[in-house]
């Protein structure tokens, strides 16, 4: 419609007239009504045309701007790099590596979600997020995304402030094989369960479950109220409320792999060096 002419639009898309001239027509028939007028005085918009070019404009547009930031992800140039994390392990992990990030990339967006390992896991298969902070329960994933090992590090129990072994230093696992297990949901921990399952075995019991929680907050309050135990990774030793105790372990096997799951496809240079960012800062502390 800009152009005036059928011939200098379709010399403006690179295309034959007589190309655009049955495009337009598909499109006619699919609408029921043409969006030209055809006669001795040439070729007009009709009303639909000019409603169909308003309707259309924003809609190209859009078009347009997400083709051109797809095409700059392809050739590794990224706009916002989406990460989801575990909220506590963020003061270790992510929060001292957020402005080295921004001065080297001052000018790609970190988007940082607090999330559970399921929703994690989850919004990872939605493709809304690019990577994930995740620990132990990234082996869940399996093989749909590429896994890096950041940080391994130690288990700790965590305790009733009342209970008896509350008053040593360190504890092994099988001082705990009388006691019952306070384990997260499944659907908020996925492999959570399992993994603790696994320690008991190599410390020669299976653990008496006494029941599930769906946050940290809520597995400290239960084991204050019922004087049971859980295991957690020891990035949250210094957070113990009133009532609990958190403690070391001291067998060789309890250990928890902080992990980070990421997209699969070409790792963008913004996205490179967040990663290596955040498994030095996991190394030196």
């Amino acid at each position: 419609m800009e152009e005036g002419s059928l011939n200098r639009a379709a010399a403006r898309l690179r295309v034959s007239q007589p190309t655009l001239t049955r495009q337009l027509q598909a499109i006619e028939q699919e609408l029921g009504a043409p969006l030209f007028e055809r006669g001795s005085h040439g070729v007009l918009p009709t009303g639909l045309a000019h409603h169909l070019r308003e309707s259309m404009t924003p809609v190209i547009g859009a078009y347009d701007r997400a083709w051109a930031e797809l095409t700059a992800h392809a050739h590794g140039r990224q706009s916002q790099i989406r990460v989801g994390y575990l909220g506590l392990s963020a003061a270790r992990f992510l929060t001292p590596v957020v402005g080295q990030f921004r001065e080297i990339h001052p000018d790609v967006r970190l988007w940082l979600f607090d999330q559970t390992p399921g929703e994690q896991l989850q919004a990872l298969r939605k493709g809304d997020l690019d990577l994930a902070l995740i620990g132990q329960e990234g082996a869940m994933a399996g093989d749909d995304f590429y896994q890096q090992r950041v940080a391994r590090i130690g288990v700790i129990a965590v305790l009733a402030a009342g209970h008896p072994l509350a008053e040593k230093d360190t504890i092994s696992l099988s001082e705990l094989s009388t006691e019952g297990f306070i384990v997260p949901a499944e659907s908020a921990v996925p492999g959570r369960k399992l993994w603790i399952q696994q320690l008991c075995r190599k410390a020669g019991f299976s653990p008496q479950w006494v029941g599930e929680t769906d946050s940290v907050t809520d597995t400290f309050a239960r084991i204050a109220a019922e004087q049971a135990v859980s295991l957690l990774p020891d990035y949250l030793l210094q957070t113990a409320p009133p009532g609990i105790t958190l403690m070391r372990l001291s067998d060789r096997c309890a250990f928890w792999d902080f992990t980070l799951l990421r997209q699969r496809g070409r790792l963008a240079p913004a996205c490179r060096d967040l990663i290596r960012l955040i498994a030095e800062t996991a190394k030196a502390s």
